[in-house]
């Protein structure tokens, strides 16, 4: 009973009037007037001044005030908040990825659009991102193969050639192609076997009958590209994940598809929330034969 009465009079008092209240209130205005007058009558008080359609504060209504502003004003600063987040003018995306080109890519255009999100980024293995999605401490992911689980929702963002990358005094290195076959027996740094580059070379060489010599696997491709730059053998790296050195040579391989893929992963419980939506939708929008070159 007196949270109606309180909310008409708070509603009167900030709109300015009865029609206005009963607007904002989404009653009718003799609903609004009602309520006034019921609070009014049962304490005996007077809260507004009626001019006409216009009405004025009495001194113990402006005092009134003060103390609805408390009850009502955070009402509205939560409204307005939600709102705001509804139309994606604020709030939090976390992203998570096992690299940092396609998660950037798509970030780029999605802070274009929505610059008032605030967006994290972090790095990591596979597993670990599924287990952030799982615990919602991530809200998007960005990993190397498609998940087959009905608990994500996950979709095919775009694929990076995989190149081989030589020190720049081995004898390939005066080349821009190689075959699978010109691998045959040599000195290799490879990644880890879940390593999606791993994986794809692997395949390769498997179905091409070629063999190598491993002599170092490393779990950062960082330290597998330093490693090549050192001299300790041939890499294979992901173009998208190559960073430029004086010191080592990229080249194709001719004679073989090798790529690395990159998927788009959410809870499937979280995929319309519209932070989470409007990602995937950028990501969606972007003219397939440009990824990987914004």
């Amino acid at each position: 009973m007196y949270e109606k009465w309180l909310q008409a009079f708070h509603t009167v008092a900030v709109a300015g009037g009865f029609t206005r209240a009963a607007e904002v209130l989404n009653v009718g205005q003799p609903t609004v007037s009602t309520h006034v007058k019921a609070l009014e009558a049962h304490f005996r008080v007077e809260l507004f001044h009626r001019h006409g359609r216009s009405v004025k504060l009495t001194p113990t209504g402006e005092r009134l005030l003060t103390i609805t502003r408390d009850l009502y004003g955070h009402e509205a600063e939560a409204l307005a908040l939600l709102r705001a987040t509804r139309n994606l003018e604020t709030g939090r995306l976390v992203l998570s990825a096992v690299g940092p080109f396609d998660v950037m890519e798509v970030l780029q255009v999605f802070r274009r659009r929505h610059p008032g999100i605030d967006t994290h980024v972090t790095l990591g293995f596979e597993g670990e991102i599924l287990d952030g999605l799982r615990c919602f401490d991530h809200d998007v992911g960005v990993i190397g193969r498609p998940v087959d689980d009905p608990e994500f929702h996950c979709v095919f963002y775009n694929r990076h050639r995989v190149l081989v990358i030589v020190h720049v005094d081995h004898p390939l290195a005066r080349r821009r192609t190689v075959r699978l076959a010109d691998l045959q027996g040599c000195e290799m740094v490879l990644r880890p076997s879940f390593s999606t580059t791993r994986q794809a070379f692997d395949r390769a060489i498997e179905a091409a009958g070629v063999r190598i010599n491993p002599v170092m696997e490393i779990n950062s491709r960082e330290a597998a590209r330093e490693a090549v730059v050192r001299g300790f053998g041939i890499g294979v790296i992901s173009e998208t994940e190559l960073a430029p050195s004086p010191s080592i040579r990229t080249l194709r391989v001719t004679d073989a598809e090798m790529y690395t893929r990159a998927y788009l992963v959410c809870l499937a419980s979280r995929s319309e929330r519209p932070l989470i939506r409007a990602y995937f939708e950028t990501a969606e929008g972007i003219d397939p034969a440009r990824r990987g070159s914004i």
